[in-house]
């Protein structure tokens, strides 16, 4: 019995150095950070500087705010520039072939909406009447009522597709198509073969009248 409990507590001396090298790192482990505390040299720092950095940082917010809460003032140089760059009574510009510039000469047009009236007509393809500008974001019928007289259309302006060739990514594009019925065009252009008009258009059941008024400008066939 002695024996057996002998052999059962015997370690090798290769277990016995393994132990050893242990208990060193575990010793050297717990002993590190009062080592790092006692060589380690604490940063002073300057909270005078540190005052005065926070004193200029509040002044200059507070000067920004008043700053921001001014109303801009305007001399009648600004007022005269303002004017002269609009239009004259009765004169018009051309909406589909004017820049973005040339729209913010309309009284009644800024810069924001010149970017949307052009984003929108090259969207579509161009406009084929000027109540097409309600549909630009945000250009409601009270601001259409004060921009329309200075504008004219030229529906041959428009650019027409080939409804006969083009992709359901392309068609897509186009504003006045849902996924589905853009989709659905060109699925009964794939069943029946080309469109030969408008009315085989409307042969496809999810396209509406509506929908066929607003593409019809923009469609050809050959």
């Amino acid at each position: 019995m002695k024996s057996q409990f002998k052999n059962y507590f015997a370690i090798t001396k290769k277990q016995w150095n393994g132990m050893v090298v242990l208990v060193v790192l575990i010793l050297l482990v717990l002993a590190a950070p009062y080592v790092y505390q006692r060589f380690r040299k604490d940063t002073i720092i300057n909270f005078s500087g540190f005052d005065a950095a926070v004193v200029q940082l509040s002044k200059a917010q507070k000067t920004d705010s008043i700053a921001a809460t001014k109303t801009p003032v305007y001399n009648n140089e600004h007022v005269k520039a303002y004017i002269s760059n609009k239009l004259k009574p009765g004169a018009t510009i051309e909406l589909n072939a004017a820049d973005s510039a040339q729209l913010t000469t309309v009284r009644g047009i800024g810069a924001s909406f010149a970017i949307r009236i052009i984003r929108y007509r090259n969207r579509i393809g161009g406009f084929y009447n000027k109540e097409q500008l309600m549909e630009v974001y945000e250009l409601d019928s009270t601001k259409y009522a004060e921009i329309k007289d200075q504008l004219t259309v030229n529906p041959s302006a428009v650019i027409k597709v080939n409804i006969n060739t083009i992709s359901f990514a392309s068609l897509r594009q186009s504003p006045y198509l849902s996924y589905k019925q853009a989709s659905a065009l060109i699925e009964y252009r794939t069943q029946h073969g080309n469109y030969n008009s408008i009315d085989d258009i409307g042969n496809v059941a999810i396209i509406t009248p509506d929908v066929l008024h607003k593409i019809e400008p923009y469609i050809k066939f050959k």
